[in-house]
């Protein structure tokens, strides 16, 4: 049987801004309504369907491509016979990753996340950027998941109940604010490091706080280095010393940053935010990957320190021993 289907006024909403007309969107109604009370999977549903009736729910999802039901996954299919937007959506197996027909998207908190994640997640991007929050959307998705790219292995990620655990919020902001000082040690504080600290602050705070708690104040994350310096944050200016360019180039070559990478992925997407025939939709499509493309340098130049730190820790300590050894052989 598939999941029961909710029509929220924020789903109609969502289904209108898909350009149906209002016939389209009584009959996609309809088939939704339909579709409810059929047993079996959602692609033998689907299965049964007309070429018109798949168009519509192709249309009303805005898939580029016709839905080929044989090729998708149960997942997919079930994800088609829902609303438009999140609220209804379902990740089968837990990977991050929510499948619209053949069409694959992040979505951050994951859809399997207890509600209180969300409520947290909202107190803590009330106000912001919609471009800063698209980034943290792809930075947190990452953190849980992994990144998904091909060629990159992928992490298995925790259940729900364990992700969302006390032990596993804890695990979570522990392994976040490591990659923070990482990326405050190789960048200083950026503005970019300022407006994490000050989510995590804030979504941290959130989601330890009783779900029956109402937040009536929420502190505001420093987004200048004039507040940083106001609230003792200490700030690196890399154009403080002549030899800060040589400084920096040493730690790009230590930890394996492509510099030119980097710079050249912040000049496309500073190309893609001043361009003004493009819609702000568009817009957010063409960054989310080149966001994501600088995520993963800068998680793969974490994984390294993390090893490079290790394998120190362990010459050191075979060091030690040694010494200790070659002490008592006098004695």
């Amino acid at each position: 049987m598939i999941a029961g289907i909710q029509s929220s006024e924020k789903s109609h909403n969502l289904t209108s801004l898909k350009q149906l007309n209002n016939d389209e969107n009584q009959q996609f109604s309809k088939i939704l309504g339909e579709a409810q009370s059929q047993q079996g999977s959602a692609r033998k549903t689907l299965l049964a369907m007309t070429n018109d009736e798949l168009a519509l729910i192709q249309k009303a999802h805005f898939l580029a491509d016709p839905i080929n039901v044989v090729s998708l996954s149960e997942e997919g299919a079930t994800n088609l016979l829902s609303r438009p937007g999140r609220s209804d959506k379902v990740d089968l197996n837990n990977d991050g990753i929510v499948e619209v027909g053949s069409a694959r998207t992040i979505a951050f908190p994951p859809v399997n996340a207890p509600e209180h994640i969300n409520t947290a997640w909202d107190r803590a991007t009330e106000g912001m950027d919609e471009g800063d929050e698209l980034m943290l959307e792809l930075h947190m998705q990452m953190a849980i998941f992994g990144p998904n790219i091909e060629g990159v292995e992928r992490k298995q990620a925790l259940s729900p109940d364990q992700q969302w655990s006390q032990m596993g919020i804890d695990d979570l902001f522990k392994n976040l604010k490591a990659g923070l000082e990482f990326a405050v040690n190789l960048d200083g504080w950026t503005d970019a490091n300022l407006m994490k600290k000050g989510f995590y602050d804030r979504f941290e705070s959130a989601l330890n706080q009783s779900s029956t708690t109402i937040m009536t104040t929420k502190q505001a994350a420093p987004n200048t280095m004039d507040d940083a310096i106001k609230k003792k944050e200490p700030v690196i200016n890399k154009t403080d010393s002549p030899y800060s360019d040589l400084m920096q180039i040493l730690l790009d070559a230590n930890m394996g940053i492509d510099r030119d990478k980097l710079e050249k992925i912040e000049e496309k997407i500073q190309e893609i935010e001043n361009d003004k025939d493009l819609g702000g939709e568009h817009k957010q499509q063409l960054i989310k990957p080149l966001l994501q493309q600088k995520e993963v340098l800068y998680a793969e130049a974490l994984k390294r320190k993390v090893e490079n730190e290790q394998r120190q820790n362990l010459r050191f300590n075979l060091f030690e021993y040694l010494q200790e050894q070659q002490l008592k052989s006098k004695v």
